[in-house]
């Protein structure tokens, strides 16, 4: 069996040679190597080298898909294209000479060349077809041809190579260079809106980029598991997929335009040595899972006009011990600091929470759960109903400004805060009967005031109004005597 398919190739072979440089253009237009011609061939050790003789113009699908020993294939001048597959498999070719006159290469042309080093593609290539290097191990470098379309996975599973030359415009397709984990030089086209899904996962020795200003889109996955030792997303950009830059293991810092309009889930995950993040203001949300196992960043600022902090967003972030978050964050997930068990501090809007200090009253089960209740007790503030008055939670969060307040009430952030929102914060200190609390700030004679104590007594349902009547009463407060509060509560009440 083997000898007859060497014998149809030597054939095939022989019908080409014969073919005449004075043959006429019209003749040679007629003649091509058909799809499928010499698929599985097996050449003898004299025969590795394979000239393609003149007048050819077209190399079918799969011609010589699967020719294990051949390693080197010179087309001639004058061809134009060449199929699918058409040398795929073939896993001794080492090198290729494609002329000037090929302008379209089909899908998976050389798959799976494991020993092709060197080729040239021509500038008249109009297309990058999908898959067309898979799995072409050993080729190093590569040049794309400037007006050529890039399709997905062109160049996956490439390990060796390193150095890739860009034309100036073009999308970067789905795993273009998927799992090429030698690539250590490559330029984005500086005309470019998007890159694809898994454009350059896992490519671990890529570490620095330079995204142009144009993109605006970077898929999912784009840069996962990638050597990137940081990245500065542009102005301009509007959306990064789920996953982008996740595992990471080199990145130490990102930068974040504002420009941002959303974000998948998991953008900078298990990026454990990530520790420096800037976000520009403009951006309204930390989404899901967005800086999730970070366990080297030990401190975050979290810019003005984000509104919502995501579930699990900081979630396994070990080291995470300070966080800084804007009066505009109006909504934080439970889960958005979970398992983070260095947290001490958070500094929300001015307002200063020692976290271990709130853990210590025994009404959080763990103390990312005193994060989320800050963020429910004070946003916002003017909007609570009765039943969410007598949260112990958020009284306790409430009563730490007011013992902040009692140890340096001339501190003038947290002065005004409370002063804004005093009869809500002191309606809950009532509301759950924390008479303690009170009863101090009425001692020291703080915040209550002529003008604030009837506002505060219309503001309260009636047994509030008469437990401030009694403790005004038996403090003797020096704006009213309690004849006079009892005026104001059977006003209010029409007693």
């Amino acid at each position: 069996m083997k000898e007859k398919i060497l014998s149809l190739f030597r054939t095939a072979l022989e019908k080409f040679r014969k073919i005449r440089k004075t043959d006429s253009v019209q003749n040679q237009k007629k003649f091509k190597i058909l799809h499928n011609s010499l698929t599985g061939c097996q050449i003898s050790a004299f025969e590795k080298s394979i000239t393609v003789p003149n007048g050819i113009q077209s190399i079918g699908g799969a011609a010589f898909y699967n020719c294990r020993n051949v390693e080197q294939i010179i087309l001639p001048d004058g061809v134009k294209t060449i199929g699918s597959s058409a040398f795929a498999g073939c896993r001794s070719l080492k090198s290729v000479v494609l002329p000037e006159s090929v302008s379209w290469i089909g899908e998976s042309a050389f798959m799976d060349c494991e020993q092709l080093t060197d080729i040239h593609l021509p500038e008249n290539l109009k297309i990058i077809s999908k898959h067309m290097f898979k799995g072409c191990r050993s080729l190093k470098s590569i040049r794309i041809p400037e007006h050529s379309q890039m399709k997905d996975g062109a160049f996956e599973d490439c390990t060796g190579l390193e150095t890739v030359s860009m034309p100036t415009s073009g999308d970067i397709p789905s795993f273009f260079f998927y799992r090429c984990e030698n690539l250590k030089n490559i330029e984005i086209p500086s005309v470019s809106g998007r890159i694809g899904t898994e454009a350059f996962r896992d490519c671990k020795n890529l570490k620095n980029i330079v995204l142009p200003s144009r993109i605006q889109m970077i898929s999912e996955n784009a840069f996962k598991g990638s050597g990137l030792t940081g990245i500065q997303i542009p102005e301009n950009m509007l959306f990064v997929g789920a996953g982008a830059f996740s595992d990471c293991k080199a990145l130490q810092y990102a930068v974040i335009p504002s420009t941002i309009q959303s974000m998948g889930t998991g953008v900078f995950s298990r990026c454990e040595k990530l520790e420096r993040v800037r976000m520009a203001e403009g951006i309204e949300e930390i989404f899901p899972e967005m800086f999730f196992d970070c366990q080297n960043l030990k401190g975050i600022e979290i810019p003005y006009g984000v509104k919502k902090i995501s579930q699990k967003a900081f979630m396994d972030c070990i080291t995470l011990s300070v966080v800084r978050i804007p009066k505009t964050v109006m909504q934080v997930s439970y889960t958005a600091f979970v398992m983070c068990h260095q947290l001490r501090s958070i500094l929300w809007g001015g307002l200063h929470f020692q976290i271990e200090t709130l853990y210590a009253t025994g009404l959080f089960s763990a103390p990312f759960d005193t994060v989320s209740s800050i963020a429910s007790a004070l946003a916002p503030l003017n909007q609570k109903s009765e039943d969410y008055l007598h949260d112990e939670k958020t009284a306790a969060v409430y009563g730490s400004l007011f013992r902040q307040y009692l140890t340096n009430p001339e501190e003038k952030a947290l002065s005004a805060y409370i002063l804004n929102h005093l009869h809500v914060m002191l309606c809950s200190l009532i509301a759950v009967r924390n008479t303690v609390l009170l009863q101090e700030l009425l001692t020291q004679n703080l915040l209550f005031t002529r003008e604030n104590l009837p506002e505060l007594i219309l503001y309260a349902n009636q047994e509030q109004a008469y437990e401030i009547q009694v403790m005004l009463a038996e403090h003797q407060h020096r704006h009213f005597a309690p004849e006079s509060i009892a005026e104001t509560v059977r006003k209010k009440f029409d007693l």
